[in-house]
């Protein structure tokens, strides 16, 4: 890969993040927005499902990140509201990785801005 290419692959990568963490918060990191955009094309998968889509994600980064991004966060305070966890009916043990409709306009957003040409 050239200079030039991977000064845009950067700049956009900037974009990217700048855009969520405008819309969100400033903890947004690289890693959360991977996972939000792998429930995005992957919605209703487990976390062990949904890490075959996740290479450089730990099982326990996963389940933290996605507390961190859910209604309550690890640490027990409000959280964006993004993903939710529901019960998978045929195994009770099982939770199943959904986004809420909030998360689901905040990846719209998201794909449009960082879509866009400039």
């Amino acid at each position: 890969m050239s200079q030039e290419a991977m000064s845009m692959e950067m700049a956009q990568l900037d974009r990217a993040l700048r855009f969520a963490r405008s819309r969100l918060s400033a903890d947004v990191t690289a890693q959360r927005l991977l996972i939000l955009i792998g429930v995005y094309f992957h919605e209703g998968l487990s976390q062990r499902e949904l890490l075959k889509y996740l290479d450089s994600t730990s099982i326990t980064a996963l389940s933290r990140n996605i507390a961190d991004l859910s209604g309550l966060t690890t640490e027990k305070v409000p959280g964006p509201g993004l993903l939710e966890l529901r019960t998978d009916p045929m195994n009770l043990r099982v939770k199943k990785i959904y986004l809420t409709p909030k998360g689901r306009r905040f990846m719209k957003q998201w794909f449009t801005a960082t879509t866009a040409t400039n």
